[in-house]
């Protein structure tokens, strides 16, 4: 276990998740910013890497604002029963 989810282990869910996308956004930049400095110095083999890794950081929010719209309306409809 990372220090990163040993942390929002504490957390309740929503802050969890908004610290996570947090997390996913500074990564990003780091990513982002490496793959710059790479294209600066003509590495294109780490160039190729770090668009793969932004390419996964997308997939990976996209997955989690999936997932979370499925929890959204899955408390939706346990409000409208109550």
């Amino acid at each position: 276990m990372t220090a990163a989810q040993a942390t929002l282990a504490f957390c309740n869910s929503e802050t969890s998740t908004e610290s996570e996308i947090e997390e996913l956004r500074a990564i990003t930049r780091l990513v982002v910013f490496a793959r710059e400095s790479a294209a600066i110095l003509d590495a294109h083999q780490t160039v190729y890497c770090l668009d793969l890794a932004l390419e996964q950081i997308a997939t990976e929010l996209r997955h989690r604002a999936d997932n979370s719209g499925d929890v959204a309306g899955y408390f939706k409809d346990a409000i409208t029963r109550q």
